[in-house]
């Protein structure tokens, strides 16, 4: 391939390796650069200045640098893999215990073995889904929970994968962090919730109501409705969840919410962070609800 066609499919990016491997010389390297065509941004990696300076060739340039025994790790990994993060920054880069390369300018360096979790992803070298997805909810600070629980809700990675994967990584900066968010995670999951609110109404008295009842709809759709006062056709939709954000989901839940009414039930949804904050306000509009609809 030729460097210019090269330097197109990197978005101006380009190592000095990498020009000779596209049949440039050393003196042509030279000219690139004494003319400023061409400017170094880390070691052995140059920018083509005809292009514009993006997060993307920012990404790339730190990326290069780290060949080839680093990754992208964080938020700047999480933003590489499409993961829903709207900036790379700050651009963090893991190399190996004992790599003594000075980390240019805009570019943070931490010395982990990343013991095999890493993957090749476009073209650079990132962190596995699961370990970006922990550095990542715990370097967004308090943005950290919502970001585990969108990735879960998306089966991007499972609980599972994410506890083997911090297993892995016992020890690291923010392992603690990470084992905080993940019991979070597991807490916020739809049946962690349904015991909450289970336990709101024991403790409350109320009684009359039945959990994942089945119910065939007029539409000839089959509903499971998380906790049910059938006498009141009063339903309980608990949502363990930060908030939805798997559009499928979301749709297809406003559809059966719909087709309930329109048989007649009440709907209400309790919201994690209710349940949390608010129990006692619960439990008095679940009182209220069933007084209105005729159930003591």
């Amino acid at each position: 391939m030729k460097a210019d066609q090269f330097i197109a499919s990197r978005h101006g990016v380009i190592t000095r390796s990498q020009a000779k491997q596209c049949g440039m010389s050393d003196d042509q390297i030279a000219r690139k650069i004494a003319s400023g065509e061409w400017i170094r941004r880390a070691p052995g990696v140059y920018f083509v200045t005809a292009w514009p300076w993006t997060a993307e060739v920012r990404v790339r340039i730190a990326a290069e640098w780290i060949r080839p025994v680093g990754a992208l790790i964080g938020i700047s990994a999480a933003w590489w893999l499409g993961l829903g993060v709207v900036n790379p920054h700050p651009i963090v880069v893991a190399l190996p215990p004992g790599d003594s390369r000075r980390a240019p300018k805009g570019l943070s360096v931490v010395h982990r073995d990343l013991r095999g979790d890493r993957l090749l992803h476009r073209d650079l070298w990132v962190t596995t889904k699961a370990l970006t997805v922990l550095d990542a909810a715990v370097a967004l600070g308090r943005g950290g929970q919502a970001f585990l629980d969108r990735v879960l809700q998306q089966k991007v990675v499972s609980l599972d994968e994410l506890r083997a994967t911090q297993s892995r990584h016992l020890g690291r900066r923010g392992s603690r962090a990470a084992h905080e968010l993940l019991v979070q995670a597991a807490d916020r999951a739809a049946s962690k919730a349904e015991r909450l609110v289970i336990a709101l109404l024991k403790d409350a008295g109320i009684t009359g109501w039945a959990v994942n009842l089945a119910v065939t709809l007029s539409d000839g759709r089959e509903a499971i409705i998380d906790i049910a006062f059938v006498g009141a056709k009063f339903a309980l939709e608990i949502d363990g969840w930060a908030f939805h954000s798997d559009p499928e989901r979301f749709i297809d839940r406003r559809a059966r919410t719909r087709a309930l009414v329109a048989d007649g039930w009440v709907v209400a949804e309790v919201a994690w962070r209710d349940l949390v904050q608010r129990p006692q306000k619960v439990v008095n509009e679940i009182r209220r609800t069933l007084a209105l609809r005729g159930t003591p």
